[in-house]
C-alpha cells in the first residue's frame, strides 16, 4: 500500500526517534524494505539490492562483541555485521558522527555566501558609480566573512579530528 504524505512525515519523525522499522512496519501496513527505501531516499543513499544470503559462525564470545557493537551503533545485528564485513573489505565506510555537523556548517557556509555574493555585486556597482559605502553594510558584510572563516576553521577541525580517528583505528586494526 501506497503512503500519503502525511503519513511519511510522520514516519520520518518516528524514525528519528528510533521506533523499531518492525514496528513502524506493522503500524503503517507496509513492509519493512519500503520503510528502508524511503529511510535510504531520506538519508540520500540509494537502496541496495540484498538477494545473497551468507551464513558465518562465529564464537560465543564474538557474537557477544557483535552484539555489543550494534547496541553502540543502535543498530541490528545483521545490519552491523554487514557493515563490519563491507567495511572490512573495504566497501562501506562507516559514517563519521562529525558528518552530521559538518553538513550543518557547509549549509551555513551557503546560506551565507548567498547573502553575500549580491551584498558584493550591490557594493561594487554603488563604487563604480562613486557612490560611498555605507559604513554599517561594510561592518554587516565583514561580520558575514567573519562567520564564514569560523565555520570553516570549525569544519576543518572536524575533518582532523575525525581523520586521526580513522588514523588510530587503522594502527589499532594492523596491530591485531
Amino acid at each position: 500500500s501506497r503512503l500519503t504524505n502525511a503519513q511519511k512525515q510522520a514516519l520520518r519523525g518516528e524514525l528519528d526517534a528510533k521506533v523499531p522499522v518492525t514496528e513502524l512496519a506493522k503500524k503503517y501496513g507496509v513492509s519493512r524494505r519500503t520503510i528502508y527505501n524511503l529511510k535510504n531516499r531520506w538519508d540520500e543513499r540509494l537502496p541496495q539490492s540484498r538477494s545473497k544470503v551468507l551464513t558465518v559462525r562465529v564464537s560465543a564470545e564474538d557474537m557477544e562483541r557483535l552484539d555489543a557493537l550494534a547496541r553502540a551503533l543502535d543498530l541490528s545485528r545483521a545490519d552491523t555485521a554487514r557493515r563490519v564485513l563491507l567495511y572490512a573489505a573495504g566497501v562501506y565506510h562507516i559514517e563519521p558522527p562529525e558528518a552530521g555537523e559538518i553538513e550543518a556548517l557547509t549549509k551555513e557556509v551557503s546560506a551565507i555566501g548567498r547573502n553575500v555574493n549580491p551584498a558584493v555585486r550591490a557594493m561594487n556597482a554603488a563604487v563604480q558609480r562613486g557612490q560611498k559605502i555605507p559604513r554599517l553594510q561594510l561592518d554587516q558584510l565583514g561580520h558575514q566573512l567573519h562567520e564564514i572563516t569560523r565555520h570553516n576553521e570549525k569544519t576543518r577541525s572536524l575533518m582532523i579530528r575525525r581523520a586521526q580517528q580513522q588514523r588510530t583505528h587503522i594502527d589499532q586494526v594492523l596491530a591485531v
